[in-house]
C-alpha cells in the first residue's frame, strides 16, 4: 500500500467533499465550514474540533466541515485559494460557505502555530470564528436564515466560478491534472 502523502490525503478528501456537495438532497445545512491550515497550526486544528463537535450535535454531514493541510501543505489546499478566490487569505484561515442564491463566502484568519504549555485559546464572543459558530447554531436550532454579515474580523467574498460543488469539481480537476503530469 502507498505510504500516504499530503497531497494524497487531501485530493481523496476533495473527492469524498465533492460528492457530499453533489449528492446532498436532504434540507441543507445553512452553511459550509471550509478550514486551510498547515501541519503545525494546533491552534486552528483545536477550532475545527470545535466546530466539528458543535456541527455534529447540529446534524451537519461531513461535507458542512472540512479541513485541508493538517498533515502539510498539498496541491490541494494551494489549488482551493484561487479556486474558491480566496487570494490575500492567509493560512490558516476559515471559510464559511452560506447556502443561498448567490451562495457568499465569509473569511476569517485563524491563529497559527502552537499555544504555549497552560494557555488557552481565547473564544471569547468577540472572536469573529466563535461569533459566527452562535450564530450558525441559532440559526439551526431556531430555523432561521442564517446572516453572518456584520460580524467584525469576517470578510465577505463572492463566489468566482458559480455554486459550491462547481466550484469544487473545479479544483479537483486542476489538482487531479496537475499531480497527474508529477507521476
Amino acid at each position: 500500500m502507498p505510504e500516504e502523502t499530503p497531497d494524497s490525503h487531501d485530493l481523496d478528501k476533495l473527492t469524498r467533499w465533492h460528492q457530499g456537495l453533489v449528492s446532498d438532497t436532504g434540507d441543507a445545512f445553512p452553511v459550509c465550514a471550509l478550514f486551510l491550515a498547515a501541519g503545525k497550526d494546533d491552534r486552528a486544528h483545536n477550532i475545527f474540533r470545535t466546530y466539528r463537535t458543535a456541527f455534529g450535535e447540529l446534524g451537519a454531514g461531513f461535507h458542512d466541515l472540512v479541513i485541508f493541510g493538517q498533515h502539510g501543505v498539498s496541491s490541494t489546499s494551494a489549488a482551493l485559494v484561487p479556486g474558491l478566490g480566496l487570494e490575500g487569505l492567509e493560512v490558516p484561515c476559515l471559510a464559511l460557505v452560506t447556502r443561498g442564491d448567490p451562495e457568499v463566502c465569509h473569511t476569517a484568519v485563524l491563529p497559527g502555530g502552537v499555544l504555549a504549555e497552560g494557555e488557552r485559546e481565547d473564544d471569547g464572543e468577540d472572536v469573529p470564528w466563535h461569533r459566527a459558530l452562535d450564530r450558525i447554531k441559532d440559526a439551526v436550532d431556531l430555523g432561521k436564515p442564517l446572516y453572518l454579515d456584520g460580524i467584525s474580523g469576517l470578510d465577505s467574498r463572492e463566489f468566482p466560478v458559480g455554486p459550491l460543488p462547481e466550484s469544487i469539481r473545479l479544483v479537483k480537476e486542476k489538482v487531479e491534472e496537475k499531480m497527474g503530469q508529477a507521476s
